[in-house]
């Protein structure tokens, strides 16, 4: 049974939120010389958002959310740890049944020293979100886990690799379909200077869904790290790739594929980053796409404690196949952002943000707004 939110005890999580910076310092523990350290986090915000479906349904709602969590690190000896453990609870003003509690689990130990170096990990998420491509929310829970390693061969080449895996598990699987994710990367880098590296590199990805269906993507890529451009920095990578159906479809896909993200230090208060996207998925309905995405985002820090953000982004979904129906999204997103902090123990945030999306399907063509006002506190 859903509950509808209570005013009473949202007030209590503001107030208790806004209350932790008064509180003193003891709430963190430290041990064996502050190599081992726990932390405690908490937030809480309220959303008001004119489309929670992202639909052309246009239902809005406002959404009042507190997280609470724990943060354990430790970096002594070989082998370093990061564990998170959160819980997140969202109320729905009017749509009561969407309202959910959402745990976060995240464990991650770290090899930062010797000749080999790299990070294994392993999460757990339940999320509850609006899915644009299919105009609906989706309630499901998020598995991984991942291996990533670097092995310098010489002064000037080395290797680098990951083995990883993510399933997303629906709780409707009447109409969504549970999809499996195994992926194998490997790369040769080359130091071409102190400032730029070139690699090369082939990653495969094995999909496989509760339809009876699955897919094996070959990406073959090349790409460069560090200085892009004099004043520019970080990576950019470009290749080509090809998605292959193995069982439930005989249908193959390819084209190119790439991920870019770089910034540009304007002055030491401005910032701006760009990025680019292109790569297959999968829908929440078994439909494969070809998305390619770009963002651009300016930040300002005004003073050391007070941010400003802003950002705009734009992308083109295609839908493959039969199954996709000749489907073509076309999006817009801008958003604005101010934070400003007073201490590791209160941080405050009011963010704007806008999503257009122009579609072949009508009940795909929207536009959605929200503003979302946060305090966050970490002790």
């Amino acid at each position: 049974m859903s509950l509808r939110p209570r005013r009473s005890s949202q007030t209590v999580a503001l107030c208790v939120a806004l209350m932790l910076p008064c509180m003193p310092a003891h709430g963190l523990v430290r041990w064996n010389e502050g190599k081992d350290q726990v932390f405690i986090t908490g937030s809480v915000s309220v959303a008001v958002d004119s489309n929670i479906y992202a639909s052309s349904i246009n239902e809005s709602d406002t959404i009042y959310s507190y997280t609470i969590g724990a943060e354990y690190r430790r970096h002594a000896g070989l082998i370093g740890v990061n564990a998170n453990v959160s819980i997140t609870d969202s109320q729905f003003s009017t749509n009561s049944s969407e309202s959910s509690i959402n745990p976060n689990y995240r464990l991650e130990f770290t090899k930062d020293t010797g000749r080999t170096t790299g990070t294994l990990g392993f999460n757990a998420v339940r999320s509850n979100r609006a899915d644009p491509t299919e105009g609906v929310r989706t309630d499901s829970w998020r598995y991984g886990s991942d291996l990533n390693f670097r092995y310098p061969i010489s002064e000037r080449h080395s290797v680098t690799g990951g083995v990883r895996w993510s399933r997303i598990d629906y709780s409707d699987n009447d109409v969504f379909v549970d999809l499996d994710t195994y992926s194998l990367s490997a790369d040769w880098f080359y130091v071409l200077s102190t400032q730029r590296d070139v690699f090369a590199g082939y990653r495969l990805r094995l999909l496989e869904t509760a339809a009876d269906t699955s897919f094996a993507d070959h990406s073959v890529s090349v790409g460069v790290s560090g200085r892009l451009l004099p004043g520019l920095n970080g990576n950019a990578r470009v290749g080509y790739q090809i998605r292959e159906a193995l069982t439930g479809n005989d249908a193959t896909y390819e084209g190119y594929n790439a991920a870019i993200s770089a910034t540009w230090n304007f002055t030491r208060k401005i910032a701006l980053t760009g990025s680019v996207s292109k790569d297959f998925s999968i829908t929440s309905r078994n439909v494969s796409t070809d998305t390619l995405s770009g963002n651009l985002d300016a930040q300002y820090a005004r003073t050391a404690k007070l941010l400003f953000a802003a950002g705009v982004g734009a992308g083109r979904i295609e839908f493959l196949g039969l199954e996709g129906a000749n489907r073509e999204d076309t999006f817009l997103t801008a958003y604005g952002r101010v934070a400003y902090t007073f201490s590791e123990r209160l941080r405050l945030g009011l963010i704007y943000s806008y999503y257009r999306n122009w579609s072949t399907s009508s009940f795909s063509d929207f536009d959605r707004h929200s503003v979302t006002f946060d305090a966050s506190t970490r002790f």
